[in-house]
């Protein structure tokens, strides 16, 4: 693989990468999708996992010369009516991690490339690059809902479409996803795509009018016209989700509903609304009139006034996309994604709305009909769209979350609600480190089970992801500043890597394998041929974000347990191993979407330089950094002149009993500056037990913010401020250096709780009991 990862590695590092190298390039060698260039999703349409490649050579190309084209992915978006909820962001966010490991391949395919240009000597051309993939997404701002929702409003429904649209893509960038390469909107595509759409479909005979009603799809038709394309194979409609079609349409419904459709699978392609002849209503120069009086939104089309169906949006939209001189010379579309309600019936009829349309241009490059002739029609009608990507619903309190249940949570409560604080003074919503968006993505990438599976959503499941993620952050901004620490002490002599450099090495390098077979759907198992289930077999090549995270997390803990062991050593120590671990975890979270909160902690001079985080910000936190110590010395100040107070005309017991009773007050204030105010805005302190003690503070997510363990079991916040705060008043002292910066240190202790053994099991010297009891005594 081709990495950007700086690393040091050893010989049998370097060989076990190669060996892995070439069992891929041995398994991708035989197989027609090239796995190397190609990522490996679930498709829908055959239910099986299928590569998806970021070149295509179109099969009808003869000449192999510049006929690579791009990926084109396309995504159904919001219909814009009200604010996008969780059940929204899930499909997005995992989608987006979907997209940014295509881009990856891409990125690599395009380094391979310039390699092998340097170095072969061959004179056969290589193949030109395929351009990035690009992705296009709709918008939905014509719609029921939206008249239905202005109306209540009493404003124009455009302008509400507007403002919700606007909220959507600031929604997804708080969110980081990426936004989409070509945005369409339904009300732009009206006159010059979609109403030419539907006359096509009708003159191909798989559409009729219903007068006053509107125009319909007629399934039956298209069924019977596309068995004579396909040489009597039947290409039922419903095809991209069968088990729906016996269990949602009856008769019965039909005809109790008093409709008119001649199958009861039928579906409207334009609605007739308004008058026939359109007086009493104004046009806007292209075609549309408002009627101000229904709120309503009307264009003029053969059949009457109306405006469209749903379901014929999205496929004149991508008709009319993909027929760009540049989409149509460098693209072909071959992704659809959506959320799994948008499966049927909207992509069932997407489909069918496709194949209706491009029914005549296949059905005319054949000039008889012999059954070789139909056979060649067959082969040359491929799929609209071979690749259809869906994922999971989200549920919460065990129902689908949807705004027409109204129990959904929107994307800005959840990110205001990780931005919140439960003290007036808001301290930690300006911590560097905490990202409610980061904590949302880590849970949607490995801890929500597959993207395309049912997810359950609950505050205490966010507050897992919480706690992970902070793993992972430990690691940044510890390893990032031990490395500085050591880098003078290595400038000094030429460290010799021990075997805890060489593990930690090898984890890195571990984590990079794992998460590229992820990436490019490679693993062990997936080559185990010997399984009789090959739909089976096949789903194990499915995007696996739960390995992907746990190898990340794995790096993570090792770095983690690396830095607490250098920390007690004062030998001269190799900062390689770290730095490779630190690249590799930043490479792969950046793959995956994380934003600068995460990908850069630790990093000097990230705040203010284009990482995210502006200078108002971070000056806001050290504001706040400086108001918090200015009102300790106060309190120290008011207390110390309370003592001077006091020693004037008092005895000398008095005067050492009141000094005593204010040294106890200085000690509560510190502890109190420690335990309580300082981790509100982001930072830990520890009391060094010595003066060989390296470092006595850190960087940490706002304390105030995290949920601890116990809170997993009751989403209450009030229950979990409760337990927050007693998290400092319930150690006793038989526990006080069995927790917290103690917990590991020491393997034996006495009945009363002070250690004996150091974590080795070596007895400690009287010199360290000796700091051990000056520091218990102190605090």
């Amino acid at each position: 693989s081709t990495n950007n990862t700086s690393s040091i590695m050893t010989r049998s590092f370097t060989n076990e990468a190669t060996y892995e190298r070439k069992q891929s390039s041995s398994s991708s060698s035989n197989n027609n999708n090239n796995n190397n260039n190609s990522i490996h999703l679930y498709d829908s349409l055959s239910q099986t996992c299928k590569a998806i490649p970021v070149a295509i050579i179109p099969q009808n190309d003869s000449d192999n010369t510049n006929t690579t084209k791009g990926i084109a992915w396309y995504t159904c978006g919001p219909t814009v009516y009200d604010s996008a909820h969780l059940g929204h962001a899930r499909t997005y966010v995992s989608l987006d991690i979907l997209q940014r490991c295509l881009l990856h391949v891409h990125k690599l395919q395009c380094l391979t490339s310039k390699s092998s240009t340097t170095t072969s000597t061959s004179s056969t051309p290589l193949s030109p690059l395929a351009p990035m993939p690009i992705f296009i997404m709709n918008i939905t701002n014509v719609d029921d809902k939206i008249l239905a929702r202005a109306k209540e409003r009493n404003i124009p429904p455009l302008e509400l479409a507007e403002c919700y649209e606007q909220e959507f893509w600031i929604d997804m960038d708080a969110l980081n996803v990426m936004r989409p390469s070509i945005v369409t909107r339904v009300t732009d595509h009206v006159e010059c795509s979609i109403i030419p759409y539907i006359q096509r479909i009708v003159d191909n005979g798989m559409a009729y009018r219903i007068l006053n009603d509107g125009v319909y799809f007629d399934v039956n038709k298209f069924e019977e016209l596309m068995s004579v394309v396909y040489s009597g194979r039947t290409n039922r409609y419903g095809k991209l989700a069968p088990g729906r079609m016996e269990t949602w349409f009856s008769w019965g419904m039909n005809q109790e509903n008093g409709s008119k459709k001649k199958d009861p699978r039928d579906f409207v392609l334009w609605k007739n609304r308004g008058s026939a002849s359109g007086s009493g209503s104004g046009t806007d120069g292209h075609g549309l009139n408002h009627d101000h009086e229904q709120q309503d939104l009307l264009w003029d089309s053969p059949w009457g006034k109306g405006r469209p169906g749903w379901h014929i949006e999205c496929s004149a939209m991508i008709e009319s996309t993909m027929q760009m001189d540049f989409m149509r010379d460098h693209y072909k579309l071959h992704v659809h994604a959506g959320g799994i309600d948008l499966k049927f019936p909207h992509h069932t009829n997407e489909i069918a709305q496709a194949e209706a349309y491009h029914y005549r241009r296949h059905n005319t490059q054949v000039g008889d009909g012999s059954d070789s002739n139909r056979d060649r029609q067959y082969e040359e009608m491929e799929e609209w769209i071979p690749h259809w990507v869906h994922t999971g619903h989200l549920h919460i309190d065990g129902l689908k979350m949807s705004k027409s249940l109204k129990n959904f949570i929107t994307i800005r409560e959840l990110l205001e609600e990780g931005e919140g604080n439960s003290e007036s003074d808001g301290s930690g919503s300006f911590n560097l480190l905490h990202s409610p968006a980061d904590d949302f993505r880590l849970w949607c990438l490995g801890l929500s089970g597959s993207y395309r599976g049912p997810a359950t959503y609950s505050k205490s499941r966010l507050a897992e992801a919480r706690v992970v993620r902070e793993k992972i952050v430990r690691f940044l901004v510890d390893g990032e500043q031990w490395r500085r620490g050591m880098g003078a002490v290595s400038c000094l002599s030429w460290p010799t890597l021990t075997e805890n450099d060489f593990d930690l090495m090898q984890q890195a390098n571990k984590c990079q394998m794992t998460c590229l077979k992820i990436i490019f759907g490679l693993d062990e198992k997936n080559l185990d041929n010997s399984s009789s289930n090959t739909r089976n077999r096949h789903d194990h090549l499915d995007f696996d974000g739960n390995s992907y995270l746990n190898a990340i997390i794995d790096l993570s803990d090792a770095g983690n347990k690396y830095i607490a062991a250098k920390s007690t050593s004062t030998n001269a120590t190799s900062t390689a191993a770290v730095v490779q671990a630190l690249n590799v975890l930043r490479e792969y979270l950046v793959i995956v979407g994380f934003s600068d909160k995460t990908v850069r902690a630790g990093i000097l001079g990230y705040a203010g330089s284009g990482g995210g985080i502006n200078h108002d910000e971070h000056n806001s936190q050290n504001g706040i950094f400086v108001d918090k110590l200015v009102n300790f010395r106060k309190a120290v100040r008011e207390l110390a002149l309370e003592q001077v107070k006091r020693r004037r005309g008092q005895s000398e017991d008095a005067d050492m009993h009141h000094n005593a009773d204010m040294a106890k007050n200085l000690l509560t204030l510190c502890d109190k500056l420690r335990d309580e105010d300082l981790p509100k805005v982001g930072i830990e302190i520890f009391d060094s037990v010595g003066q060989d003690s390296m470092s006595d503070w850190r960087f940490i997510i706002p304390r105030d913010m995290q949920h601890r363990d116990d809170t997993t079991t009751n989403d209450s916040p009030e229950s979990s401020q409760n337990h927050r705060g007693q998290v400092t008043n319930t150690i006793t002292e038989s526990n006080f250096f069995k927790v917290a910066r103690y917990e590991g240190q020491f393997s034996a202790f006495d009945v009363h709780g002070f250690p004996t053994h150091d974590a080795d099991g070596v007895e400690l010297s009287k010199r360290m009991i000796k700091k051990l009891l000056k520091f218990s005594t102190s605090t």
